[in-house]
């Protein structure tokens, strides 16, 4: 870095003139000329690093140098520069833009006259507005894969802006549960958490600590320090009320901010799962979230008399996620956790508040992505339906929460474009959710962007992942690849293909292991899988660390079927991890995505719309009587449900006599429920009889209308309920839509190819049918049309399929049946009312079928 004053001497007056801007633009470079980068000579060794930054990404962006200046003096008439530092380095001017409502990490961007400024209260701000900046020239990190990058390229940049620029959250952070395993995943991360201003100022720790400060190995030596469970001391969690434990927390603290001077906060969260004290002396301190937080009390006041302005922070989690009956002190921190909330009725708004009016400092732990979980499927975690995760964010956010700390995964590729879509909502959460999801697709895929974005749309629907699926995200890439020739927009789409791929390799494996073939098959499809992951662990695609190097979770989640083999040599696997880490080039990647496509084209796929049907439910006796002449003599089928809810129209007064009926084998032992058609509960009770024995239960009905029946059936528990002759249907609808609470699954027990039969609206051109469990290797479907002819059959289905229906002309606004044959098979129809019959006049339709 020069001082500037040499650098006035050898430039002239007319070259900066040259730079100035425009009435409202700053000229940031031209064909031959660049704007300067000033620095106040005082702070030259603190920001220089991020004028280093700003001009390294404006030569990407043009492709000229553009250089680092420090100056001592008064900056006001220096003209075409771009002017960075802090409230520190510029007080005058910090005033006059009132910066200090900002807070710590606010910042502004702004050009006036010949200078633009890029001015924030500290150095994290100062970093955020150095990359705010180059953002509002065009340049976007969408993941940390370099290959997601786009950086515009232009000779001549102008700038016209007026940033003023605050977080939504205190803490924000995106963080990966196993960490990023490569030096590649590593910096990548760590950049991409710079870039779109992750992190912050209040870093929130508050992760389970209590073994930090009191090892489990010292169990055996002082047993008192523990947990008193069911009747003896065991090493789960420690005992509160024990004085030297106290000591010893606070002491742990208290070290913490003596070694890390700068740290803000240190974690007083219990251990992992449960087994809290149950001694006299803990009793008597209160529930089990009154132990806790008593215990996060006593070390912060320590805390603050020690150290004043630090934070302890813990959870509101699993058995201490009800708010403590006490009050709290004002620095401690409490993140309401998403999932695990077991101990408390609370909804997590209601939660919030309560803590807050205990006078604590409250944020939010949210799961993103838990591999456990989700298993780098498309589609499966919260991060990948993005439109729902951005809505709660912004619920976060109006809730006044101070941090967001989400536990996630390195799975870029189902998940990228929710991650990219939190961090930018974490920092400002009034953006617009569609602009984002715009700027995503335009950016990245030009005039591929169409076919792309109904590959990503499907999974922020959160369609189950089936052939049917991977098929049409394949037709996709497909048509992606054919429209747009850009190499850069090209790389992103090969890098979609490797992902695809790697669902084509997993799906592979997970079929032939179900299908019991031979040894020799499962080992070679497992080998395949496992070295493809590893060549793509670098792309951050996937997670591939829990997937092939956690022990536990590969032997006994992964690939249970290979590990079983007898005669495999299972050192096979640490060598096949090895063989090949090179991530797969252009030409390889389009031959295996040429193979892919072969290997789906026989198999049909449609699109599910996502047609709802809320009207009320009529008779179909009075809505088509005309479609039920050809049925007239057909027998009602046996129906024997292991789960599933019905729904029935009953008139007021009525008396029925429902008879339970156990498959052969079963016994009767349900709660039952009956319910209106909004849910609201009309009665309930429990039916119970001798294994083998039948069973009745006497409903009576309050008013006409139409009415839910649970009869509480389960596995090892079902039963054939004999209803009279009346409308009468099984909800058979998918039950575990993500963002709303499960419902009960229709399953049968053990159907052995008795029609069941639906309604095919009118217009209908295509349906769906899924099958989400069999409890054998294949199930027996055949689906027959209203004439009796079968449009479909396959003695094939396996536990996740779905099958893709296409209707001939005239076979709409129809009755048609399904069979099946197999043990515990779960269905769920989409696009066509999702109820089954027993028989085609027992159907109810809803009266928007066909609006």
């Amino acid at each position: 870095m020069k001082n500037l004053r040499i650098f006035l001497l050898i430039i002239s007056g007319l070259a900066l003139c040259n730079l100035l801007m425009a009435a409202d633009e700053f000229i940031v470079s031209q064909k031959g000329k660049t704007c300067s980068i000033i620095i106040k000579e005082q702070s030259k060794e603190k920001w220089g690093k991020y004028g280093e930054e700003l001009g390294k990404w404006l030569k990407e962006i043009s492709g000229q140098e553009f250089k680092v200046y420090s100056h001592a003096g008064d900056v006001r008439n220096i003209v075409g520069a771009i002017i960075l530092g802090t409230a520190e380095d510029f007080p005058e001017k910090a005033q006059a833009e009132n910066l200090s409502t900002l807070g710590i990490e606010g910042f502004i961007v702004k050009n006036e006259k010949n200078q633009l400024w890029i001015l924030a209260n500290s150095e994290l701000g100062l970093e955020h507005g150095v990359y705010s900046l180059l953002e509002s020239i065009g340049c976007r990190w969408y993941f940390p894969d370099p290959v997601w990058h786009v950086i515009p390229k232009k000779q001549g940049i102008k700038v016209s802006i007026n940033l003023r620029e605050k977080p939504s959250f205190a803490w924000r952070n995106i963080w990966y549960e196993f960490g990023p395993r490569t030096p590649k995943l590593k910096e990548d991360y760590e950049n991409w958490l710079k870039y779109n201003k992750q992190l912050g100022f209040f870093r929130v720790f508050a992760g389970h600590s209590y073994a930090g400060y009191i090892p489990k190995k010292e169990f055996e030596k002082n047993p008192e320090l523990f947990s008193f469970v069911g009747g003896e001391r065991k090493p789960t969690q420690i005992c509160i009320s024990n004085p030297d434990v106290q000591s010893r927390v606070v002491e742990g603290v208290l070290n913490v901010f003596k070694k890390y001077p700068d740290r803000l906060m240190a974690s007083v969260e219990p251990n992992d799962g449960g087994g809290f004290c149950e001694c006299e002396n803990c009793k008597k301190l209160g529930t089990v979230s009154d132990q806790v937080f008593y215990l996060a009390n006593l070390v912060a006041k320590k805390l603050q008399k020690e150290f004043p302005g630090k934070y302890v922070g813990l959870l509101a989690y699993h058995l201490h996620s009800e708010p403590p009956s006490f009050r709290l002190e004002p620095n401690v921190h409490v993140e309401v956790t998403t999932g695990f909330r077991g101990g408390t009725r609370l909804t997590l708004e209601q939660q919030a508040e309560a803590f807050r009016k205990l006078g604590a400092s409250v944020g939010v732990y949210d799961y993103f992505s838990v591999y456990l979980w989700d298993w780098d499927l498309p589609g499966a975690a919260k991060a990948g339906r993005y439109y729902f995760l951005a809505e709660f964010i912004k619920r976060m956010n109006k809730l006044g929460l101070t941090s967001y700390t989400a536990e996630s995964c390195c799975n870029w590729g189902p998940n990228g474009l929710g991650y990219w879509l939190a961090a930018k909502l974490m920092w400002n959460a009034d953006l617009d959710t569609n602009t984002l999801v715009e700027d995503f697709f335009e950016n990245c895929f030009k005039k591929a962007k169409p076919y792309v974005r109904r590959i990503y749309e499907r999974w922020a629907k959160a369609e189950k992942h089936t052939p049917r699926t991977l098929k049409l995200a394949l037709m996709d890439l497909e048509e992606a690849y054919k429209v747009e020739k850009d190499p850069v927009v090209q790389a992103r789409l090969d890098r979609i293909a490797m992902y695809l791929h790697w669902l084509v390799l997993k799906m592979d494996y997970e079929k032939t292991a179900r299908q019991n073939p031979k040894n020799e098959e499962i080992i070679s499809s497992a080998k395949d899988l496992i070295i493809f992951s590893r060549r793509i662990m670098d792309t951050g695609l996937i997670h591939v660390y829990p997937m092939l190097y956690t022990k536990k979770t590969f032997e006994e989640r992964l690939f249970p079927s290979l590990m079983k083999i007898e005669t495999f040599d299972k050192t096979q696997v640490e060598t096949w991890k090895k063989e090949n880490t090179d991530i797969p080039q252009t030409e390889e990647v389009r031959q295996l995505f040429a193979e892919d496509l072969k290997k789906f084209a026989e198999i049909p796929a449609v699109e599910i719309s996502g047609r709802k049907f809320t009207g009320k439910l009529v008779p179909i006796t009075e809505k088509y009587p005309e479609l039920l002449k050809k049925f007239k003599d057909l027998p009602r089928s046996p129906l024997y449900l292991e789960s599933g809810i019905y729904y029935f129209a009953a008139k007021k007064g009525e008396q029925l006599s429902l008879t339970y009926k156990p498959y052969p084998g079963h016994t009767i032992d349900c709660h039952w429920k009956l319910m209106d058609f909004e849910e609201k509960l009309i009665s309930e009770g429990d039916v119970k009889a001798e294994k083998g024995l039948e069973a009745a239960i006497n409903i009576v009905i309050p008013e006409n209308g139409t009415y839910i029946f649970d009869p509480g059936t389960t596995y090892w528990k079902a039963a054939e309920i004999t209803f009279d002759v009346r409308p009468l249907l099984v909800w058979a609808a998918r039950a575990d839509e993500p963002g709303k609470p499960r419902k009960i699954a229709f399953r049968q027990w053990f159907p052995r190819g008795e029609p069941l039969f639906f309604f095919v609206p009118k217009g209908t051109k295509h349906f769906v049918i899924g099958f989400p469990f069999i409890g054998r290797t294949y199930t027996k479907v055949e689906i027959k049309d209203k004439d009796g002819k079968t449009i479909y059959f396959s003695d094939k289905i396996m536990s996740g399929d779905q099958i893709s229906i296409v209707v001939p002309e005239g076979c709409d606004r129809q009755v048609w049946s399904i069979a099946l044959t197999s043990l515990r098979d779960t269905v769920e129809l989409y696009d066509i009312p999702p109820f089954l019959a027993r028989h085609p006049a027992e159907l109810l339709v809803p009266e928007d079928a066909e609006k």
